[in-house]
């Protein structure tokens, strides 16, 4: 199919947002918007135009999409429905790196006005985790066990969290907070966040991995009948899962996200210096019956990129996310409509500039 040569708008040029705009300016002509119009000029300089926008400001946002191929939500997460509620206005295709579970459910409700694609979750995990995951339980005709594991780590820990902020504290706080999704003994279940406690070593560094919400997805209920056991967890190095719980739930900042998110950023400095560590193991039974087990595991490190430095959340994210919306406007993906980062073909979006840095 032919490649859709209407601009994209990037909403958001923040962390994530300018490695997008970065990746996208080499191949399709964007428009960037931000309520900061000077973050969005300094993001877009010589490879975009800028605009300030205030996504709450219905009538701007439908102005804004009403003549663009796809518009990129690189926002946090409570912008996700003004921003998808214009993009089916103007029948725009949607993508966010949201791991928010409610907004999910009514953008998919979205997604049935338009003639293109809706495809949020678009970061690693959900994200990339989905696609790579999907992929892998193909090979199975009964999957036993799927575990998905994702660390955005430090390089080098010097506190107590053996942590360091790599990219927003709203998801962070998201994400450690609410329930998560899972499939135990084939049923749907909610777990508790920060539970599951379990420890594994990948290249000789050992890490542990707790319940975290989000990182599915849309995966356990796509796969609700065809996995016995599926879920994610977080990874981090050995400590920080106890401190964390004590904080949210024994001090009960859950309840307090606003103090607890002024704690954090006050106090846990951020790093240039990190690494995003990825895991998947299926266990599973063949076409001919033979139980085995195949694993994926990728480390991305932070580097130089278009003659600057970014940091690996920001890499692996925004090169996720770029791979999508390269299949989009490409016509590649499955079908029309709402699409779930699991029915995205692994190869294709491996062979895109953006998704390269993810082939076995």
């Amino acid at each position: 199919m032919s490649t859709d040569t209407r601009k994209i708008a990037v909403i958001g040029s923040g962390k994530i947002g300018e490695l997008v705009i970065a990746h996208l300016s080499t191949k399709y002509p964007l428009a960037v918007y931000d309520m900061d119009l000077k973050r969005a000029e300094a993001c877009a300089a010589g490879v975009a135009e800028a605009h300030q926008l205030d996504v709450n400001d219905g009538e701007s946002m439908r102005a804004a999409l009403k003549d663009k191929a796809l518009v990129i939500n690189c926002c946090p997460h409570f912008c996700n429905l003004a921003i998808a509620t214009a993009a089916a206005d103007t029948d725009t295709s949607y993508l966010d790196m949201s791991e928010d579970v409610e907004t999910g459910h009514v953008i998919e409700e979205l997604s049935k006005k338009v003639s293109g694609n809706f495809v949020p979750r678009c970061g690693i995990a959900p994200g990339f985790i989905q696609i790579v995951a999907g992929h892998i339980m193909r090979n199975y005709a009964d999957v036993e066990r799927a575990h998905l594991r994702v660390g955005a780590l430090p390089e080098n820990p010097t506190n107590a969290l053996k942590y360091n902020l790599t990219w927003s504290t709203d998801g962070l706080i998201n994400e450690y907070g609410n329930p998560c999704e899972a499939i135990v003994d084939g049923k749907l279940t909610q777990l508790r966040p920060l539970e599951g406690y379990e420890q594994v070593v990948i290249d000789g560094v050992e890490y542990e991995a707790f319940n975290t919400s989000g990182g599915l997805g849309t995966l356990a209920h796509s796969m609700l009948g065809k996995a016995r056991n599926l879920n994610y967890k977080t990874m981090r190095y050995i400590g920080h899962r106890d401190l964390m719980k004590f904080l949210m739930f024994d001090l009960k900042l859950n309840e307090y996200r606003t103090i607890l998110k002024q704690i954090l950023e006050s106090a846990v400095p951020t790093t240039k210096q990190d690494r995003v560590v990825v895991l998947v193991t299926v266990v599973g039974r063949t076409e001919q019956g033979i139980l085995t087990q195949q694993t994926y595991t990728k480390i991305v490190k932070h580097g130089e990129l278009y003659g600057r430095h970014w940091t690996a959340i920001q890499i692996s994210t925004a090169s996720s996310a770029a791979a999508v919306a390269d299949l989009v406007m490409r016509g590649l993906m499955p079908h029309r409509g709402y699409v779930q980062q699991e029915e995205i073909d692994f190869s294709a979006f491996c062979d895109t500039p953006f998704g390269q840095l993810f082939k076995e």
